[in-house]
């Protein structure tokens, strides 16, 4: 961080005139020099890492000039560079994910044009056959022509008559369960049971016959046929007189009824299902759907690997950013001051390891009180002197005097008081060798007055 630091050791004004010709002028009248002391300062910075660790290495030390983005020291990166290799890997993996994705998008795409082929195709091969849905005849019940409703339209209303004729079904042979358990027969569905498979033995048996009868020269296989449909025949009709002896009028009757009504809802049914499939044709067919269905899924599939791309990249960068942040560079061009590590030790983040000045302009700051205070002028040349190089003068100039006093007492009403209000002029020195380094005493001379 940088900060601008000023040593305040200072001492007041020491001007070279009596304690009683402050003004500037000595009882003889000639004129006085104006020179005051202070401490060099210089625009400094504080180094600290923002990632926490072992240092590894440190490749400059204390007095060393160093440009701006020169490496200072650097922290252990073995375990960011594992990491960014396992991340580097999440990457890649995503871009794989990303090639098969949209490999299946493409073989999904090619499944869906094959299914819309097919769907036309057989939609061709029907109306070869069959009338178009314009050419069938409409219902005289109908006010509308055939082609008043998109297929879409018929085919919603179809699939809904559908879903109404399942839900008939399943209420109409729920009542015929109802009613079948209610009859008072303990034994009557075994007794219907027997009835079906006599039927059902019978048709067979007499379709055996039919075809023993035009077999030739084999009066024997007639002679066992007839036998087999003889005895079939008994067992029918001795399974229909139990039948008849175990119902009463009324509820044969509503037996009768209700498997009716169980036929009619199943025909219904299958009814339904021929209209929703006269509908389902070229794009509206279930293949169709289904392949589109599939390129769909594929381009989700597609996006969520384009997602995870990015994630593998963003964590990825992340790495990249510590990683670039665990060799600590150097904010501006100047010269190491002060340093407070060592190699293999370790340091948290935000913690203070390091410092650089900025060492080519050095600033020295004085206090002047209020009687000269007016006899100082900005952009103003003079002359520094610092005890380090006797005799040795460096050029300096007036950048900054303050507008308000310092120091100064509550009540300050004599003269000698208002002598101890001070002002603060900075003096801003030229330093290209770096002679002059932050903290040294030195006197500034403003020049006779």
């Amino acid at each position: 961080m940088k900060r601008k630091f000023f040593l305040l050791t200072l001492v007041l004004t020491v001007l070279s005139i009596t304690a009683a010709a402050c003004g500037g002028v000595n009882p003889n009248g000639t004129n006085q020099q104006i020179t005051a002391s202070g401490s060099i300062s210089a625009d400094r910075f504080d180094i600290s890492p923002e990632v926490g660790g072992l240092v590894a290495e440190i490749f400059v030390r204390e007095g060393q000039a160093v440009q701006s983005g020169e490496i200072l020291f650097s922290i252990n990166d073995e375990l960011l560079q594992a990491q960014k290799r396992q991340a580097q890997a999440a990457v890649d993996l995503a871009e794989a994910n990303i090639t098969a994705a949209q490999e299946q998008l493409n073989a999904a795409k090619i499944q869906a044009t094959r299914a819309e082929q097919g769907a036309r195709l057989l939609d061709l091969q029907r109306q070869q056959t069959n009338p178009t849905l314009w050419d069938q005849a409409v219902p005289t019940e109908f006010n509308q022509p055939n082609w008043y409703y998109q297929k879409e339209e018929s085919l919603t209303a179809a699939q809904a008559e559908l879903d109404a004729a399942w839900a008939a079904y399943d209420l109409e042979t729920n009542n015929l369960e109802s009613i079948l358990s209610s009859i008072a027969s303990s034994n009557f569905l075994e007794i219907e049971q027997t009835l079906s498979e006599a039927r059902a033995h019978f048709i067979v048996t007499n379709q055996t016959l039919e075809e023993a009868n035009r077999a030739q020269d084999n009066l024997t296989l007639r002679d066992m046929a007839q036998e087999a449909y003889d005895s079939a025949l008994a067992d029918l009709e001795t399974a229909q007189r139990d039948y008849d002896r175990a119902l009463t009028t009324a509820a044969a009757e509503e037996i009768m009824e209700a498997r009716a009504k169980v036929a009619v809802a199943s025909a219904r049914v299958e009814n339904s299902q021929d209209l929703v499939d006269r509908y389902q044709t070229r794009e509206l067919s279930l293949d169709v759907e289904a392949a589109q269905a599939a390129v769909t899924q594929a381009e989700t599939a597609v996006t969520q690997a384009e997602a995870g791309k990015r994630q593998a990249s963003a964590a990825l960068s992340l790495l990249e950013i510590q990683l670039k942040k665990s060799s600590i560079t150097a904010p501006a061009d100047g010269v190491v001051i002060a340093s407070s590590i060592q190699p293999g030790e370790l340091v948290g983040p935000g913690s203070i390891v390091m410092t650089i000045a900025k060492l080519d302009t050095v600033e020295l700051t004085v206090y002047i009180p209020e009687d000269v205070y007016g006899r100082i002028k900005l952009e103003q040349n003079v002359d520094v002197m610092v005890d380090s190089y006797p005799g040795k003068v460096y050029a300096g100039s007036v950048v900054y005097i303050s507008d308000q006093a310092e120091f100064t007492p509550r009540n300050v009403q004599t003269v000698e008081g208002r002598k101890a209000t001070v002002y603060a002029v900075k003096v801003q020195i030229p330093n290209p060798n770096h002679e002059l380094k932050p903290g040294m005493p030195a006197d500034v001379n403003f020049g006779e007055f």
